[in-house]
Parts: C-alpha cells; sequence; structure tokens
C-alpha cells in the first residue's frame, strides 16, 4: 500500500474510531496513547490467530504451542515435569510460559492469550474447567537470620502483626490468610505489596525486622531463614482452562500427562 493510501485508511479508521490514532503536529509522526493501545491490541489478536491455526494445522500430530501462565508454587514442579515427558514423546510441542500473580494472568485466559492458568487458593472454579492438585504449598514468612525470630521455630498471628510486612498483593492469597490466622488485613503493618516474590527478596535482606509472607521453597537465598505460620497455613494449586466443548488434541493430551504426574491424594 502506498503512503497516501495509507495515511487516507488510517484517517478513515480514525473517524470511525472517533479517536485520533497518529500525533501529525511533528516529524516524524508518532502514535498517541489511543493509536498505541490499538497496535498493542491487534498485536496480541495476530498472535492468538497465529497460534490457534498452528495448533489446528496440527490436529492428526501431537505438535504447536501451549500458553500457560503460572504464579510462583514449588507445585508447579508436576507442570514441569509433565511438560518435559510430553515435549520428549511429542518433540514438536513448544511451551510459552509466563509468570506472574493469578490476579494479573486471569484476564489473559479470559482474552485467550493463555491456553492455562496454574492459580493459587483460586475460588472462582465454577466458570472454569479445572485439575485440583492434591498438595498444597506452606506458607509462612521469609527473614533475615537476624531477626529477632530468628530461633523461633514458628511464627504466631500475634508476632506477625509485631513487625512490618512485605505480602502478596493478590487478594485471594491475603484474604485466605488473614482469615486461617484469626487476623484483619488492619491489623497488619504492610510495608510492600508484591506481583512476584522474586524481586521482594531483597527487601529483609537489608531490613533485619521485615517478615516477607511467602510460601516454602520459592525463595533460595542462604541469608534467609523460612518460618511456617503456626497453625499451619496453606496455599491449594489449581490448573484452569476456559470452558469449552472443544480441546484440541495437543491440549488434551497436556491434560492427560499432567494428571499422570500428580500424587495420589
Amino acid at each position: 500500500m502506498t503512503q497516501p493510501a495509507l495515511s487516507r485508511q488510517l484517517k478513515l479508521l480514525e473517524t470511525e474510531l472517533g479517536v485520533q490514532l497518529i500525533n501529525r503536529e511533528h516529524k516524524p509522526v508518532t502514535l498517541t496513547p489511543e493509536g498505541i493501545y490499538l497496535v498493542k491490541q491487534a498485536e496480541d489478536m495476530i498472535a492468538i490467530a497465529d497460534k490457534t491455526v498452528t495448533n489446528l494445522q496440527s490436529k492428526e500430530a501431537i505438535a504447536g504451542v501451549i500458553t500457560i501462565g503460572a504464579a510462583e508454587t514449588v507445585m508447579f514442579d508436576h507442570v514441569i515435569q509433565a511438560i518435559s515427558k510430553l515435549q520428549r514423546d511429542y518433540p514438536n510441542v513448544t511451551i510459552t510460559l509466563i509468570s506472574g500473580s493469578t490476579t494479573d494472568l486471569l484476564a489473559r485466559l479470559n482474552q485467550g492469550e493463555l491456553d492455562f492458568l496454574f492459580a493459587l487458593d483460586f475460588t472462582q472454579k465454577a466458570s472454569y474447567d479445572y485439575l485440583d492438585f492434591p498438595d498444597a504449598d506452606v506458607r509462612g514468612v521469609f527473614i533475615n537470620r537476624h531477626h529477632p525470630l530468628a530461633s523461633e521455630p514458628a511464627i504466631t498471628a500475634e508476632q506477625l502483626t509485631q513487625y512490618p510486612v512485605a505480602i502478596s498483593r493478590q487478594s485471594s492469597f491475603n484474604d485466605s490468610l488473614v482469615e486461617e490466622l484469626g487476623l484483619k488485613a488492619s491489623q497488619l503493618n504492610i510495608r510492600m505489596k508484591y506481583n512476584l516474590i522474586g524481586n521482594a527478596r531483597m527487601y529483609p535482606l537489608v531490613d533485619d525486622q521485615l517478615l516477607l509472607v511467602g510460601i516454602a521453597g520459592v525463595i533460595n537465598v542462604p541469608e534467609l531463614l523460612f518460618k511456617p505460620f503456626t497453625p499451619e497455613n496453606i496455599s491449594t494449586g489449581t490448573m484452569i482452562w476456559k470452558h469449552t466443548p472443544f480441546l484440541t488434541p495437543l491440549h488434551e493430551e497436556f491434560i492427560h500427562y499432567l494428571e499422570n504426574e500428580l500424587p495420589i491424594k
């Protein structure tokens, strides 16, 4: 398409949408915020369409792309084991793995950007197809080795309220945590809310009073100690996917391999 024809098409699109997509006041021209949003949405739609075509063309042979969103959890080891065995048997399977909180990734599942989402403490199961994991993560706090509670075998609800806290921004995690500990969120001295705990792990290294709330096994830093809550407080895991009367053979095979990896409860 020639430049004049492209300019006419863009102006027609702006008229149809009722927004300005291109800032023409300066050279070179730039996208407006609305234009940037439109480009991003178009890129996402093209990516979904490309993945759909790939998976449909691979219907007979188990091949294609599986996009999985996942929260940080040691239970994801089961998923990795299933992926490894699936790819061993079907080498033309590719995995795209996107890490994030359940809160952030659920919208991407609903929009079709994800095929599956491994969620923690998920309560909206009626709206999805799902596979519950029989094991669970142990919740507690990561603390500096010089923290006043370093010699304690476990952390009580009362102790949690006595020190500054960094905690997940995922509401379902926090709601179940405070409920099971018999607390109210207002009783916590929250200094930070994190999306992924990876970067937040630095905080207790520099603040020897901080309690970094998380789950056992997701941080491996020698200078930090993990202390479980008492009484025991756990996070459950669920693999979810959108309700559909049609699963591709690739997705069906992935679920089959995953089921075989889960321990019998």
